[in-house]
Parts: structure tokens; sequence; C-alpha cells
């Protein structure tokens, strides 16, 4: 399983290092260098590059859907990436044409209103630009969900099943309306699902408030106490969010692997990322080396600790459950004697035994469920957080237009290549930290009982995860950090 995540990690971080690539260069057309383009223009090619990368993502993340299909025209073949991206792109063009121009709308608002000047530390650029990336998150998935229906063959078999049940039971004369018009009745699909998309844009505009705040502090001129401060206060962030998760699937009945993965993995990438990226901008590689080591003995006595709670909360559960079932028992065949001796009707309301032992089980398999959920989105976003924010540093590190990012040592050209060299090899070492650190907790976890077999089936989505995690915390961080 190890080496499965670490090629998912390797290429979700791939992708992350090239859209920061694309956000360093700026304004392509201007033949400079980014550092060497005036602000306004940065920040336009900056909202240009996050409307392409957002987009490029979303693509990429609806053709596994499509490749496990058999469309009308060519049921025998198998879809291929190419093929599935072509019919993506095609019902997806116009979306992408709408968010755009919503964008450079609002570029040209930015640029001539107060928002460039007196609001510009707001960032209320950042916050409009989620609701025109929206725009595209509604089409796609209208366009992901007309293919499945008027192109594939299980989509077309189940609209033709639900037709026929409709015209085999009639709704009654006096309920029937007249149809609407098909302009009118798009039109409003688009915003239904528009408005369905509007909670996952107010979770990234929180996720960018947090960037925002963290930038706004100026964490890295305050000293290596302060850092340290950060980081502890940021772990025990973490944990709580990721118990808050817990509670929030065991009180609503989650049973979805993929829905318990999202709730665990999307902050713990944001905010790895932004602790990391203070750890890397240290003067000193000491302070990254033991924040490193400190961070790694955290997470093998936390999941351990987990795992142990794990394995004793089911034991005693079950052991409530024997006394029960005992109970029940013994109840059952005094009600018997009693029956036979009073001949009359047992009037026991108790639950059965196949009843209390079928309700452990689910609630056995839902919490062992999300612990190999939480621990392997887990593993994911720890490499995803050590990629992005070593990117992120490695591109906007002493950057003019990056004050949050700047440092007093990095003052000429020279000093930034060295530093940047003596970072790829502690990027090498919190790497190889990590791989022992997931080693021995896999190990721990596998040792007193928990299995990871019903998770490896998901290794293709959550590689398309955590890659759209990845660039969409680039794409929040070189838009927030932009100042």
């Amino acid at each position: 399983m190890q080496i499965v995540v670490v090629r998912n990690a390797f290429t979700c971080i791939l992708g992350a290092v090239v859209t920061n690539g694309c956000y360093y260069t700026g304004n392509i057309f201007s033949l400079r260098a980014s550092p060497q383009q005036s602000l306004p223009e940065l920040l336009t090619a900056t909202l240009i590059w996050t409307v392409l990368s957002y987009c490029g993502v979303m693509l990429i993340a609806h053709v596994p859907s499509l490749m496990t299909q058999r469309f009308l025209g060519r049921p025998d073949y198998r879809p291929g990436v190419w093929f599935c991206m072509k019919k993506l792109m095609k019902g997806s063009i116009r979306y992408f044409a709408g968010s755009m121009g919503a964008m450079i709308c609002l570029t040209v608002l930015v640029l001539h209103t107060s928002l460039m000047t007196k609001f510009f530390q707001f960032k209320l650029h950042f916050y409009l630009g989620d609701l025109c990336d929206l725009t595209f998150s509604a089409g796609i998935a209208l366009a992901v969900r007309r293919i499945y229906y008027q192109e594939t063959c299980e989509g077309r078999s189940r609209s033709l099943t639900v037709r026929d049940s409709v015209k085999h039971n009639p709704p009654p004369s006096h309920q029937t309306k007249r149809p609407k018009a098909a302009p009118t009745r798009r039109t409003a699909s688009f915003w239904r699902e528009y408005l369905r998309k509007l909670p996952s844009a107010v979770l990234v505009a929180l996720a960018g408030g947090y960037v925002h705040a963290v930038s706004s502090y100026r964490i890295l001129d305050r000293g290596q106490v302060v850092i340290v401060l950060f980081a502890v206060s940021t772990v025990l962030l973490k944990i709580g969010l990721q118990e808050s998760a817990k509670w929030y699937i065991i009180k609503k009945g989650v049973q979805s692997i993929r829905t318990m993965c999202v709730l665990v993995g999307v902050p713990t990438v944001l905010i790895d990322t932004q602790t990391r990226i203070l750890m890397v901008g240290t003067q000193t590689n000491t302070l990254l080396m033991i924040g490193t080591i400190g961070m790694a003995v955290v997470e093998v006595c936390t999941r351990s600790a987990k795992a142990l709670a794990i394995i004793w909360t089911i034991r005693r559960q079950a052991k409530a459950v024997d006394e029960k079932l005992h109970q029940l028992s013994a109840n059952t065949m005094q009600a018997e004697v009693a029956r036979h001796m009073k001949r009359s009707p047992s009037s026991s309301s108790s639950p059965s035994p196949s009843s209390l032992q079928l309700e452990f089980d689910l609630w056995r398999r839902q919490v062992l469920s999300y612990h190999t959920a939480e621990q392997t989105a887990d593993i994911y976003a720890e490499y995803i957080s050590i990629g992005c924010s070593q990117s992120i540093m490695f591109w906007f590190a002493g950057h003019p237009y990056y004050p949050a990012l700047k440092f007093n040592t990095t003052s000429t050209l020279s000093d930034l290549g060295a530093w940047r060299l003596g970072k790829f090899g502690l990027l090498v070492f919190q790497f190889v930290v990590q791989v022992l650190v997931d080693y021995i907790c896999v190990v721990v976890e596998m040792a007193v009982g928990i299995e990871f077999d019903h998770i490896k089936g998901l290794s293709g989505f959550l590689g398309v995860l955590f890659m759209a995690m990845a660039v969409i915390t680039i794409n929040i961080s070189a838009t927030i950090y932009l100042g």
C-alpha cells in the first residue's frame, strides 16, 4: 500500500510544482521575469492562472468516472483517458468560457477600483474569484451528468427505466401541469447546480481566510518561539478537526469511505502546508530538522494511541453486547417457562439477538472504516503538504511581491540559489522521515488488529482527490501571499 501512496503523492506533488511554476512566470507575454513585472500585471496573470489551473484539475478529476463506463457508439471499447478528456472538454467548453470571462471582468474591476489600492489587503479578489471558479464546477458536473445519461449504456438504461416507470404509473390528472419551455429548464438546472456547489466554494473561502490570517500575521518575522508555538497550535487544531469529523460521521451514520477521506484529508493538507512553509522559511536548517522530527514523533504517538483506543473501544462494546445477549437468552428462557406454565402468549418487546449482533457489526465496521480512511488520508496529506510547502518556498522565497515569504539572507540571486539547493536536500530528508513514520505506524496498527484491505480499491480516487487538493492549495497560497 505504501508504494501506491508514494507514487500517487509524487504525481500530486509534480502537479503542484508545475502549477507553482506557472504562477511564478506571471504574464508570459511580457517576456520578463515576474520580479520585473508590475503588481497589477502580476495580479492579472495570477487570476488568469487560477482559472486555468482550477479548470484543468477539475477536468482531470472527472475523467476516472467516465473511464468505467461503456459508450453507446462503441459498447465493446474501453474508453481511455484521451477519449474521456475530449468528451469532457467538448461538454464543458462553454462553462470554461463563462468562468474565464467572469474572471476577466473581475480583474478589470479590481484594477480600476480601490480593490487594487485601499482594500487590496483584504484580498477580496481571491474571494470573488472563488465564485468565478464555481461556474466551471457547476458546469462540468452538468456535463458529466449529460454524458452519462445520453451517451453511456448504463446511463441510457437507467433513463429508460425511469421513463417506463413514469409511463406505467402516471400522476393523477389534477396534478398534471403544463411542461415548461426547454430554455427555462436548462437555465434553472445550471443555477440549481451552482447553488448545490456553493458550500464547496464556502470551504475554499474559509481555507483562504486561514491562509490570509497566517500571512497577515507575518509569523516568519516574529522569531523561532512564535513559529514553534504556531506549529504546536496547528497540530492541536488538526487533531480537533479530525475528531470533529469523526463525531459528525458517527452521529450522521456516514458509510461512504470517500466522504470520510475528504473530511479528514482536506483540512490536513491546508494546515500542514502552512506549518511546513514556516518551518522551511526559517533561516536555520536545525529548526526545520527538529520540527520535522518533532512532528514525526507526535504523529507516531497520536496514530498509535488512536489505534489502541479504537481496539479497546471495540472490545469493550463487544463485551457489552455479549452480556446483553446472555441476559436476553436468560430472559427468553424464563419467558418460555412462564408461558408454558400460564399458557399465555409472551408480550416481551426486547430486541432479538440477531438485531443486536447486526447493530454491533455495523457500528464496528463504521468505526474501523473511519479509522482506516482517516489514517490513509492523513498519510496522503502529509506527503502533499511537504511537496506543496517546498514548492511554494522554492518559487517564491525572496520574491519582491511576496513579502510574507521574504527574508534577509536571500538578498542576492546567488544566495537565493544556494538556499534553494540546501532546501532540496531537506526535502529529501522530510520524505525519508515521513516514509519511516508511515511504515512504523502501519506496522503498529496492523499488529493491534487494524486492517487496510477495504481501502486498497480507492487508490485512484485518493490520487485524484489529493491532486485537486494540491492544486487548490497552490492557488490559495499564490493568490493570498501576493501583496
